[in-house]
C-alpha cells in the first residue's frame, strides 16, 4: 500500500516537473490543451515504469522508495541553488523544487532499480540478467 503511494506521488511529482519545465522553455502555458499531453504521458511512463518491475517485488520497492528519496533531495537541492539567486522571486523558486523533484525521482528510481542486489550478491541483478539469444 505504501509503495503504490509512494509511486503514485512521485508520478505526479515528475509530470509536474516535466509540465513546469516545458512552461519554462516556451515561455508559459496558455491553455490546458498545451500541456495535458506531456503530463499524461509523463505519468503513464513514470508509474509504468514503476509496475514494470512488478516481477521482482524486492526490486520494486527499492526503485520506488529511491524515488521517492530522490524527489525528496532533489527538490531541497534545487530551491537551495534557487534561493542563492538574487533575482528569485518566489514563482521560480517553487518551479525550481518542481523540476528539481522530478529529476531526483527519475534518477533515484534508476539507480534503485539498477543498486538492487538480490541474494547478496555483490553483482547488480539488473546487468546480470541472462537473455537467451
Amino acid at each position: 500500500m505504501a509503495c503504490g503511494l509512494v509511486l503514485g506521488a512521485t508520478g505526479v511529482t515528475v509530470a509536474t516537473g516535466a509540465l513546469v519545465a516545458l512552461g519554462r522553455h516556451t515561455g508559459g502555458i496558455s491553455t490546458m490543451n498545451e500541456g495535458a499531453p506531456l503530463f499524461g504521458v509523463s505519468f503513464v511512463a513514470f508509474v509504468g515504469g514503476g509496475l514494470a518491475l512488478s516481477g521482482n517485488g524486492a526490486r520494486q520497492e527499492r526503485a520506488v522508495y529511491a524515488a521517492g528519496i530522490g524527489a525528496l533531495a532533489g527538490s531541497l537541492l534545487w530551491l537551495g541553488i534557487e534561493s542563492t539567486l538574487d533575482d528569485s522571486d518566489g514563482a521560480r523558486k517553487v518551479a525550481a523544487t518542481l523540476m528539481g523533484a522530478a529529476a531526483g525521482a527519475l534518477v533515484g528510481g534508476v539507480y534503485g532499480a539498477l543498486s538492487h542486489r538480490e541474494n547478496g550478491s555483490t553483482q547488480a541483478s539488473l546487468l546480470s540478467v541472462h537473455i537467451p539469444f
